[in-house]
């Protein structure tokens, strides 16, 4: 396989630091974060984050390359801790907030973490652990120091080759592994991500996802920074905080994943208001074309992008120019499609959707590298002439029933078609004669009763007898990882010690 990965690299800035300095030199007053709590100028965070660098650097003898954990929520605090750390060259390791004390501590244990910046609140889920294994300090004021305890100035690590981050990816079947992400990797997935938005200075966004996930760090929040431009975040989200935000300061930029979307489209807020909406970006999970234009509608002066990364490529990879158009790869990214074998695939034809190119993040912690900047996404689909990505399925997803392979997500498109179904999700069953058969859960709305034999003729009349589900089981929620994927093989176990155990809707 082509190596398609260049490093001409003609961008000024050799670390994420360097974007920071860059704006707030050329609008020092204007508003870069607004939180819960304030209003933070460029001038102001540049200052705090220059600060906390101080005394990571000099105070906590902090390293280059060393690890530094992350607990905590979306903040200006959080965003003047990351830059600190980026100034200095060391890596900052996000923990979900949402884990549990002994989920946080197993995955300290697999890292090599020498000091942690925390919320104050969270200080209980980690103080144990950090004492166990030899943590320098739980660092929770990250403000107003004594400038007593600054004797020197220090210096600003540019190397663009650093592992700015390990961000944890939220696998559906074993143990999630820390992607490393370099300061190259985070600039060129800005890079892209604006030439395709058009996004200058006077963009304003409204966060609602988490900064310790890709989507809020790499592909909002140090994406505007970059370009000088204004971030709203909230601790925590709920869907009345982001309508309220949007329609107060006048959100010109919106990106977030399906559910999210779905629930803005749901709400019954009363002054939702979406008017000054220009860019709005969907990733993360597919998403309905149902969903696209109830959107639209409410967002009708905004063009709607849908996008297809990993956290493997920071974040980055295609984005649609349109919401009725296909994925295309924005700059410095390189689109393939391969075979089992990895050889390379014409247009049309269907194999593994490869990505290629400086985005694509230097490997695994403690695994994997990830040679010659090629990241194989593990989804399957196809591209065409002028150059279109088409993802069909997850490549695990795929059911072989008899030596018919089963796109998973092409019956799910179907089932959630059908009257009062919200959710769906089509995962492969084992079966003594096919060896594997379609089997599905869906959620109704408002947990509405459906008629079985009805949604089953309704299926009969849209796909191939040999892709109907043998079983479907209505549902409350689905299992999920941390960034909203459906864990199928927990549907799966489920389904089948069920199925021993009483009786179940078969077709």
């Amino acid at each position: 396989m082509m190596n398609y990965y260049t490093k001409d690299y003609n961008k000024p800035y050799q670390n994420l630091y360097d974007t920071l300095v860059d704006s707030a030199e050329k609008n020092p007053d204007k508003a870069v974060i607004i939180d819960d709590m304030e209003v933070v100028t460029y001038r102001e965070l540049l200052k705090r984050v220059d600060e906390l660098a101080e005394v990571l650097y000099l105070k906590y003898q902090m390293k280059e390359q060393e690890q530094i954990g992350f607990l905590m929520v979306n903040s200006a605090n959080m965003v003047t801790a990351f830059y600190a750390v980026m100034k200095i060259g060391c890596i900052a390791v996000m923990i979900n907030t949402k884990l549990r004390e002994a989920e946080i501590a197993d995955l300290l244990d697999t890292m090599d973490v020498k000091l942690i910046v925390s919320d104050s609140r969270w200080l209980d889920k980690v103080e144990k652990t950090a004492e166990r294994i030899g943590i320098r300090k739980v660092l929770t004021k990250l403000t107003n120091f004594n400038r007593e305890d600054i004797h020197v100035q220090i210096p600003n690590i540019q190397n663009i080759e650093n592992t700015a981050v390990i961000m944890h990816t939220s696998g559906t079947t074993g143990a999630a592994k820390g992607v490393m992400i370099t300061h190259r990797n985070i600039l060129e997935a800005a890079y892209g991500y604006q030439e395709v938005q058009k996004l200058d200075e006077s963009a304003l966004t409204v966060l609602s996802v988490p900064l310790f996930h890709i989507l809020g760090l790499s592909c909002v929040t140090t994406l505007f920074i970059y370009i000088g431009a204004t971030v709203v975040l909230s601790e925590f989200y709920l869907v009345e905080n982001v309508l309220m935000k949007i329609k107060k300061y006048k959100a010109t930029h919106f990106h977030s994943v399906p559910a999210i979307y779905l629930q803005i489209i749901e709400s019954d807020y009363p002054e939702k208001d979406l008017s000054s909406l220009k860019v709005a970006v969907c990733g993360g999970a597919p998403v309905s074309q149902e969903n696209i234009e109830d959107f639209c509608k409410l967002a009708s002066n905004a063009t709607l992008h849908l996008a297809y990364g990993m956290t493997e490529t920071a974040g980055s990879g295609t984005l649609s120019a349109v919401h009725k158009g296909p994925l295309k790869a924005v700059p410095n990214v390189h689109m393939t499609v391969v075979d089992q074998n990895h050889n390379e695939l014409k247009p049309g034809e269907i194999g593994e959707i490869v990505f290629c190119g400086p985005c694509v993040a230097r490997g695994r912690w403690r695994a994997e590298n990830l040679p010659d900047s090629i990241m194989y996404s593990g989804d399957v689909g196809y591209m065409d002439e002028e150059g279109h990505v088409y993802v069909i399925d997850r490549l695990k997803d795929i059911i072989n029933r008899g030596g018919e392979k089963i796109f998973p997500a092409q019956i799910e498109k179907v089932i959630l078609q059908y009257p009062g179904i919200k959710k769906a999700a089509v995962y492969a069953m084992s079966d003594k004669n096919y060896g594997e058969v379609p089997a599905a859960a869906i959620i109704t709305e408002d947990e509405m009763s459906i008629d079985f034999e009805d949604l089953k003729a309704y299926l009969n009349e849209r796909i191939a007898k040999f892709k109907l589900p043998v079983l479907i089981e209505s549902v409350k929620e689905l299992p999920v990882t941390q960034n909203g994927k459906v864990r199928k093989a927990e549907l799966r176990r489920h389904a089948e010690e069920e199925k021993r155990r009483s009786e179940k809707q078969f077709f």
